[in-house]
């Protein structure tokens, strides 16, 4: 073979392996390429990752202030244990006059009785009744009434048991740590005169007739 034609026959030796070079370049590429995208995927829907994600993003948003220490309410919406304050601040301006003895809000669908206790010095309310004669719906479901009631006790609060009063009454008997730390003195006191009662222990009264319940009443102690 002469010279010319082994040239020519190298350079097309080297075309055909720059060609398969090249092919498998851009076949890796693509390999890789498309693991990237799998694998972007797979942690898209890894629920590990995309809770991490979404606890970053919210541990850097502020928490707006809304005038209320969550430390100082007592209940998830204003109730029994929280004071007259945190109460007006959730529920409005007190619609009685000062020397009512019985505050109303809410257009007389929610009443509150207050009393500065010994101990701890703060105005707190010790009596909540819910009036659901003054709405629109003057009668509720047991399971409506208590889900009512849920809102206005100590968050805390542990159901000891339940009992009926009488033919128009029933009662359910819990007991809260965060209450009888807000009414301390009040409890001090009830305990001397009663050894029986524990401390932090509250009832909530079912009012009912023939069409259902139409008021709950929420009191200290267990004395229906």
């Amino acid at each position: 073979m002469g010279i010319h034609n082994k040239r020519l026959l190298l350079m097309a030796g080297c075309m055909v392996l720059s060609v398969t070079l090249t092919g498998c370049g851009e076949s890796n590429k693509e390999n890789n390429e498309g693991q990237n995208a799998i694998e972007a995927i797979n942690t898209a829907n890894d629920p590990i990752a995309t809770d991490e994600a979404v606890t970053s993003s919210k541990a850097n948003k502020p928490v707006k202030n809304q005038g209320i220490s969550i430390d100082s309410l007592v209940t998830k919406a204003g109730g029994l244990g929280d004071t007259k304050e945190i109460i007006e601040q959730i529920r409005g301006a007190d619609e009685n006059g000062q020397d009512a003895g019985i505050s109303s809000y809410q257009n007389n669908s929610f009443l509150a009785i207050y009393a500065e206790d010994d101990v701890t010095k703060k105005n707190t309310a010790f009596n909540i009744t819910l009036s659901f004669e003054a709405t629109d719906t003057p009668r509720r479901s047991v399971k409506e009434a208590i889900r009512e009631a849920s809102s206005v006790i100590p968050s805390d609060a542990v159901k000891v048991k339940e009992y009926k009063v009488d033919e128009e009454r029933d009662a359910i008997q819990y007991k809260s740590k965060l209450l009888s730390e807000r009414l301390k003195g009040w409890y001090d006191l009830n305990g001397q005169n009663n050894p029986e009662s524990m401390p932090g222990t509250f009832i909530v009264i079912l009012k009912h007739d023939k069409e259902g319940i139409f008021s709950v009443v929420v009191n200290v102690g267990n004395n229906p």
